[in-house]
Protein backbone atom coordinates (compact mmCIF):
# COMPACT_ATOMS: atom_id res chain seq x y z
CA UNK A 1 0.00 0.00 0.00
CA UNK A 2 2.81 2.43 0.76
CA UNK A 3 3.27 5.13 3.37
CA UNK A 4 1.17 7.62 1.36
CA UNK A 5 -1.51 5.28 0.05
CA UNK A 6 -4.44 7.23 -1.46
CA UNK A 7 -3.00 10.65 -0.60
CA UNK A 8 -2.99 13.37 -3.26
CA UNK A 9 0.02 15.68 -3.31
CA UNK A 10 0.96 18.70 -5.43
CA UNK A 11 4.71 19.20 -5.98
CA UNK A 12 5.60 22.54 -7.53
CA UNK A 13 8.74 22.79 -9.58
CA UNK A 14 8.45 19.05 -10.02
CA UNK A 15 9.93 18.96 -13.50
CA UNK A 16 13.59 18.57 -12.44
CA UNK A 17 16.03 18.32 -9.56
CA UNK A 18 14.67 18.15 -6.03
CA UNK A 19 11.08 18.45 -7.24
CA UNK A 20 11.38 15.55 -9.64
CA UNK A 21 13.17 13.35 -7.13
CA UNK A 22 10.59 14.16 -4.48
CA UNK A 23 7.63 13.50 -6.76
CA UNK A 24 9.06 10.10 -7.67
CA UNK A 25 9.55 9.08 -4.04
CA UNK A 26 6.06 10.19 -3.03
CA UNK A 27 4.52 8.30 -5.93
CA UNK A 28 6.54 5.19 -5.07
CA UNK A 29 4.92 5.26 -1.63
CA UNK A 30 1.41 5.33 -3.06
CA UNK A 31 0.64 9.03 -3.47
CA UNK A 32 -1.12 10.36 -6.52
CA UNK A 33 1.17 13.22 -7.44
CA UNK A 34 0.41 16.36 -9.41
CA UNK A 35 3.65 17.72 -10.85
CA UNK A 36 3.57 21.40 -11.73
CA UNK A 37 6.00 23.68 -13.52
CA UNK A 38 6.43 25.84 -16.60
CA UNK A 39 8.40 23.34 -18.70
CA UNK A 40 5.80 21.06 -20.24
CA UNK A 41 8.21 18.61 -21.90
CA UNK A 42 10.18 18.14 -18.66
CA UNK A 43 6.95 17.78 -16.70
CA UNK A 44 5.68 15.04 -18.96
CA UNK A 45 9.06 13.30 -18.77
CA UNK A 46 8.75 13.29 -14.97
CA UNK A 47 5.25 11.83 -15.15
CA UNK A 48 6.36 9.19 -17.65
CA UNK A 49 9.27 8.16 -15.42
CA UNK A 50 6.93 7.82 -12.44
CA UNK A 51 4.44 5.79 -14.48
CA UNK A 52 7.23 3.48 -15.63
CA UNK A 53 7.87 2.64 -11.98
CA UNK A 54 4.20 1.89 -11.37
CA UNK A 55 3.30 5.24 -9.81
CA UNK A 56 0.46 7.66 -10.52
CA UNK A 57 1.27 11.20 -11.56
CA UNK A 58 -0.19 14.00 -13.64
CA UNK A 59 1.45 17.13 -15.03
CA UNK A 60 -0.12 20.59 -14.91
CA UNK A 61 1.45 23.73 -16.24
CA UNK A 62 1.69 26.38 -13.51
CA UNK A 63 3.51 29.63 -12.88
CA UNK A 64 3.61 29.68 -9.09
CA UNK A 65 4.21 33.44 -8.99
CA UNK A 66 0.81 34.12 -10.60
CA UNK A 67 -2.00 34.00 -8.06
CA UNK A 68 -4.59 33.13 -10.71
CA UNK A 69 -2.74 29.87 -11.45
CA UNK A 70 -3.14 28.59 -7.89
CA UNK A 71 -6.93 28.15 -7.62
CA UNK A 72 -6.95 26.78 -11.17
CA UNK A 73 -4.29 24.16 -10.36
CA UNK A 74 -5.88 23.16 -7.06
CA UNK A 75 -9.38 22.91 -8.55
CA UNK A 76 -8.06 20.78 -11.41
CA UNK A 77 -6.29 18.51 -8.91
CA UNK A 78 -9.46 17.98 -6.89
CA UNK A 79 -11.45 17.38 -10.06
CA UNK A 80 -9.02 14.70 -11.24
CA UNK A 81 -8.24 12.95 -7.96
CA UNK A 82 -11.12 13.95 -5.68
CA UNK A 83 -9.11 15.59 -2.89
CA UNK A 84 -5.88 17.31 -1.85
CA UNK A 85 -3.88 16.06 1.13
CA UNK A 86 -0.56 17.85 0.82
CA UNK A 87 1.41 20.53 -0.97
CA UNK A 88 5.17 20.69 -1.48
CA UNK A 89 6.23 24.26 -2.25
CA UNK A 90 9.45 23.37 -4.03
CA UNK A 91 9.62 25.80 -6.95
CA UNK A 92 12.38 28.36 -6.55
CA UNK A 93 15.32 30.07 -8.20
CA UNK A 94 18.79 31.27 -7.30
CA UNK A 95 20.82 34.13 -8.81
CA UNK A 96 24.23 34.74 -7.26
CA UNK A 97 25.79 38.19 -7.68
CA UNK A 98 27.77 40.63 -5.53
CA UNK A 99 25.58 43.28 -3.89
CA UNK A 100 26.97 46.09 -6.07
CA UNK A 101 26.02 44.10 -9.19
CA UNK A 102 22.60 43.08 -7.90
CA UNK A 103 19.65 45.05 -9.22
CA UNK A 104 16.51 45.69 -7.23
CA UNK A 105 14.55 43.87 -9.93
CA UNK A 106 16.61 40.72 -9.38
CA UNK A 107 16.11 40.89 -5.61
CA UNK A 108 12.38 41.31 -6.11
CA UNK A 109 12.35 38.35 -8.49
CA UNK A 110 14.12 36.20 -5.87
CA UNK A 111 11.61 37.21 -3.21
CA UNK A 112 8.72 36.62 -5.57
CA UNK A 113 9.64 33.05 -6.48
CA UNK A 114 11.16 31.97 -3.16
CA UNK A 115 8.69 33.62 -0.75
CA UNK A 116 5.58 34.99 -2.41
CA UNK A 117 4.92 31.82 -4.43
CA UNK A 118 4.94 29.74 -1.24
CA UNK A 119 2.61 32.25 0.42
CA UNK A 120 0.18 31.87 -2.48
CA UNK A 121 0.40 28.10 -2.25
CA UNK A 122 -0.34 28.08 1.46
CA UNK A 123 -3.15 30.61 1.07
CA UNK A 124 -5.00 28.64 -1.58
CA UNK A 125 -4.17 25.05 -0.56
CA UNK A 126 -4.79 25.37 3.17
CA UNK A 127 -8.61 25.47 3.12
CA UNK A 128 -8.79 22.69 0.53
CA UNK A 129 -6.48 20.38 2.50
CA UNK A 130 -8.47 21.17 5.64
CA UNK A 131 -11.63 19.92 3.92
CA UNK A 132 -10.10 16.45 3.60
CA UNK A 133 -9.68 16.34 7.37
CA UNK A 134 -6.15 17.70 7.45
CA UNK A 135 -2.77 17.10 5.91
CA UNK A 136 0.59 18.72 5.39
CA UNK A 137 2.42 21.52 3.61
CA UNK A 138 6.18 21.40 3.17
CA UNK A 139 8.05 24.53 2.15
CA UNK A 140 11.49 24.01 0.63
CA UNK A 141 13.88 26.69 1.83
CA UNK A 142 17.68 26.35 1.81
CA UNK A 143 20.68 26.38 4.10
CA UNK A 144 21.11 29.84 2.58
CA UNK A 145 17.96 30.86 4.42
CA UNK A 146 19.75 30.19 7.71
CA UNK A 147 23.36 30.95 6.87
CA UNK A 148 24.86 33.68 4.72
CA UNK A 149 26.97 33.19 1.62
CA UNK A 150 28.92 35.55 -0.61
CA UNK A 151 26.84 36.59 -3.60
CA UNK A 152 23.64 35.17 -2.17
CA UNK A 153 22.00 38.21 -0.61
CA UNK A 154 18.96 38.21 -2.90
CA UNK A 155 18.50 34.47 -2.62
CA UNK A 156 19.00 34.42 1.15
CA UNK A 157 16.52 37.27 1.54
CA UNK A 158 13.74 35.23 -0.04
CA UNK A 159 14.59 31.93 1.62
CA UNK A 160 15.16 33.51 5.04
CA UNK A 161 11.80 35.26 4.87
CA UNK A 162 10.21 31.95 3.91
CA UNK A 163 11.36 30.51 7.23
CA UNK A 164 9.69 33.23 9.30
CA UNK A 165 6.54 33.08 7.18
CA UNK A 166 6.33 29.29 7.58
CA UNK A 167 6.62 29.43 11.36
CA UNK A 168 3.79 31.95 11.61
CA UNK A 169 1.65 30.10 9.07
CA UNK A 170 2.19 26.83 10.94
CA UNK A 171 0.47 28.27 14.00
CA UNK A 172 -2.59 29.25 11.99
CA UNK A 173 -2.70 26.03 9.98
CA UNK A 174 -2.52 23.89 13.13
CA UNK A 175 -6.04 24.98 13.96
CA UNK A 176 -7.18 23.44 10.67
CA UNK A 177 -5.27 20.20 11.30
CA UNK A 178 -2.73 21.05 8.61
CA UNK A 179 0.95 20.78 9.50
CA UNK A 180 3.43 23.21 7.92
CA UNK A 181 7.16 22.50 8.11
CA UNK A 182 10.30 23.71 6.33
CA UNK A 183 13.13 21.70 4.79
CA UNK A 184 16.55 23.29 4.29
CA UNK A 185 18.61 21.47 1.66
CA UNK A 186 22.36 21.88 1.67
CA UNK A 187 24.41 21.47 -1.50
CA UNK A 188 22.33 19.32 -3.86
CA UNK A 189 23.73 18.19 -7.17
CA UNK A 190 21.66 18.26 -10.33
CA UNK A 191 21.76 19.18 -14.02
CA UNK A 192 20.82 22.77 -13.19
CA UNK A 193 24.23 23.34 -11.61
CA UNK A 194 26.01 22.50 -14.86
CA UNK A 195 23.51 24.56 -16.86
CA UNK A 196 24.20 27.58 -14.66
CA UNK A 197 27.97 27.26 -14.30
CA UNK A 198 29.22 25.20 -17.20
CA UNK A 199 31.24 22.00 -16.93
CA UNK A 200 34.40 23.50 -15.43
CA UNK A 201 32.62 25.91 -13.12
CA UNK A 202 30.33 23.15 -11.85
CA UNK A 203 33.33 20.89 -11.27
CA UNK A 204 35.03 23.52 -9.10
CA UNK A 205 31.80 24.25 -7.27
CA UNK A 206 31.22 20.57 -6.53
CA UNK A 207 34.72 20.21 -5.07
CA UNK A 208 34.18 23.30 -2.89
CA UNK A 209 30.83 21.95 -1.67
CA UNK A 210 32.31 18.60 -0.75
CA UNK A 211 35.12 20.31 1.15
CA UNK A 212 32.60 22.30 3.23
CA UNK A 213 30.28 19.36 3.97
CA UNK A 214 31.24 17.07 6.88
CA UNK A 215 29.84 13.99 5.12
CA UNK A 216 32.20 14.78 2.21
CA UNK A 217 29.63 14.47 -0.53
CA UNK A 218 26.98 16.61 -2.13
CA UNK A 219 23.32 15.74 -1.78
CA UNK A 220 21.08 14.24 -4.43
CA UNK A 221 17.38 15.07 -4.93
CA UNK A 222 16.29 11.83 -3.27
CA UNK A 223 18.01 12.90 -0.02
CA UNK A 224 15.63 15.84 0.20
CA UNK A 225 12.69 13.82 -1.09
CA UNK A 226 13.09 11.31 1.73
CA UNK A 227 12.62 14.05 4.33
CA UNK A 228 9.64 15.48 2.45
CA UNK A 229 8.13 11.99 2.38
CA UNK A 230 8.38 11.78 6.16
CA UNK A 231 6.87 15.25 6.67
CA UNK A 232 3.98 14.55 4.30
CA UNK A 233 3.24 11.17 5.87
CA UNK A 234 1.26 10.55 9.04
CA UNK A 235 4.50 9.45 10.70
CA UNK A 236 5.27 13.14 11.35
CA UNK A 237 1.89 13.87 12.92
CA UNK A 238 3.53 15.61 15.91
CA UNK A 239 5.94 17.72 13.80
CA UNK A 240 4.68 21.28 13.28
CA UNK A 241 6.54 24.50 12.51
CA UNK A 242 9.87 22.68 12.33
CA UNK A 243 13.03 23.67 10.43
CA UNK A 244 14.74 20.52 9.20
CA UNK A 245 18.19 20.68 7.63
CA UNK A 246 19.19 18.00 5.13
CA UNK A 247 22.73 19.07 4.40
CA UNK A 248 25.29 16.43 5.28
CA UNK A 249 26.23 18.36 8.40
CA UNK A 250 26.92 21.72 6.70
CA UNK A 251 24.95 23.75 9.23
CA UNK A 252 26.62 21.98 12.16
CA UNK A 253 30.02 23.47 11.35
Amino acid sequence: MGRLADKVVIVTGGTAGIGRGTAALLAAEGARVVVTGRQEAAGRDTVAAIAAQGGTAHYMRQDVTLEADWPTTIAATVKKFGRLDALVNNAGDCILKPIEDLSLDVVRAMVRINLEAAFLGVKHALPVIAKTGGGAIVNISSAAGLKGGIGGTGYSAGKGALVAFSRAAALEAREKNVRINVVHPGFVWGPGVIDAMGEEGAKRFRAACIARTPMKRVGVPEDIGAMVLYLVSDESRFVVGADVTVDGGYMAV
